[in-house]
């Protein structure tokens, strides 16, 4: 898996390591890693990869929507990348 992100591009915690979209602590804390980062997310990711483990950083025999864009057809795909967090 190879990270889109800029290499010397700072990271914060609450963005997604491989697409720099915002994750909510819940996701991280869920699906995250043990330091509760998320290495992909559903902006960058479909749900069956992260729930496999994708988002903790686990590399996957399973087509990625990266590689097969359309595997990522769902709802979320679309969906808000701030968090939906009100400001």
């Amino acid at each position: 898996m190879s990270n889109r992100l800029v290499e010397n591009a700072t990271i914060e915690k609450s963005n997604c390591q491989h697409c720099g979209a915002h994750v909510s602590r819940d996701f991280r804390r869920t699906f995250g890693d043990g330091d509760d980062i998320a290495h992909r997310c559903p902006a960058c990711d479909c749900m069956p990869r992260i729930s496999r483990g994708t988002a903790a950083g686990k590399e996957l025999n399973y087509p990625d929507p990266e590689d097969q864009p359309q595997r990522n057809q769902g709802g979320r795909v679309e969906a808000r990348t701030d968090g939906g967090e009100w400001q």
